[in-house]
C-alpha cells in the first residue's frame, strides 16, 4: 500500500496534511507580531521616561 493509496483511503487525512502547517505558520506569525507590539509598547515606555529625565 502506497502513500497515494492512504489519501485515497482517507480524505481527512489529506486535508489536515496539506492544511496543518499553513495553520501553524498563520499561528506563529500572529504570535511573534503580538510579541513585537508588546516590546515596541514596552520600548516606548522607556523612551518617554529617558526623555522626562533628561529635561
Amino acid at each position: 500500500m502506497s502513500g497515494d493509496a492512504l489519501f485515497t483511503i482517507f480524505p481527512l487525512v489529506s486535508i489536515l496534511f496539506y492544511i496543518a502547517p499553513v495553520i501553524f505558520v498563520i499561528w506563529f506569525l500572529v504570535k511573534l507580531l503580538k510579541t513585537q507590539q508588546e516590546k515596541n509598547k514596552i520600548l516606548t515606555r522607556i523612551a518617554d521616561k529617558l526623555d522626562q529625565m533628561s529635561k
